[in-house]
């Protein structure tokens, strides 16, 4: 609010506000016919596309000529958790040499949101997956990289499917499918099966 030491048609008549569609002033008029501003919301804000305003109040007095004065306002926008996480693929796909040491990697997932602070922070881990996918993969919670935790055997299982989910700081999720098919390694001698009796042809006879 504004003051004027004047009195009479020299004293504050009006306040005016710069344009802006998302703000407009109303005016209230308290004890004594003092008149109060209020900035008054017109629109829904979203923090993603603008995330301060700045505006100017001005008092104008009644005088000939008037006078005026200024005052910058600024406004801040919070952040509310209105955005998700979005992973960069529906499906990531690798292949990973079976009988490769435990802890190695695979591939990296990485997902973004939108929103700031806690609720645009990111973190990763296994969906609805069998323990067996959990005894042999590892999910990185901050980094997303997918890592081996256990011996691959492309003999047993050629190709692992699974789902991962990332998750920010205000409980919106995202999914997504990983698949990992497994290439074979020369693991493996030759076994000979089958051996029975056996007859020599009659011209191999003494």
């Amino acid at each position: 609010m504004a003051r004027d030491a004047d009195v009479g048609s020299n004293s504050l008549l009006t306040y005016q506000l710069t344009s802006n569609p998302s703000f407009s002033l109303a005016v209230q008029e308290g004890p004594g016919g003092r008149k109060q501003p209020e900035l008054v919301l017109e629109s829904a804000l979203d923090r993603e596309k603008q995330s301060s305003f700045q505006l100017v109040l001005t008092a104008v007095d009644g005088g000939d000529p008037a006078r005026s004065g200024t005052v910058q306002v600024r406004v801040n926008v919070t952040d509310a958790n209105d955005n998700a996480p979005v992973f960069g693929k529906s499906v990531y796909e690798a292949r990973v040499r079976e009988n490769v040491p435990a802890g190695s990697l695979v591939l990296r997932v990485r997902a973004t949101d939108a929103d700031a602070g806690s609720n645009g922070r990111v973190s990763y881990s296994f969906g609805n997956v069998p323990d067996g996918v959990r005894a042999l993969f590892s999910v990185g919670s901050e980094s997303g990289e997918v890592r081996t935790a256990g011996p691959l055997d492309f003999e047993e299982k050629s190709r692992y499917s699974f789902g991962l989910e990332a998750r920010d700081g205000g409980g919106l999720t995202a999914h997504c499918e990983v698949q990992i098919d497994l290439t074979d390694e020369n693991d493996n001698a030759p076994a000979i099966t089958g051996l029975g009796n056996l007859r020599v042809a009659p011209w191999l006879e003494k």
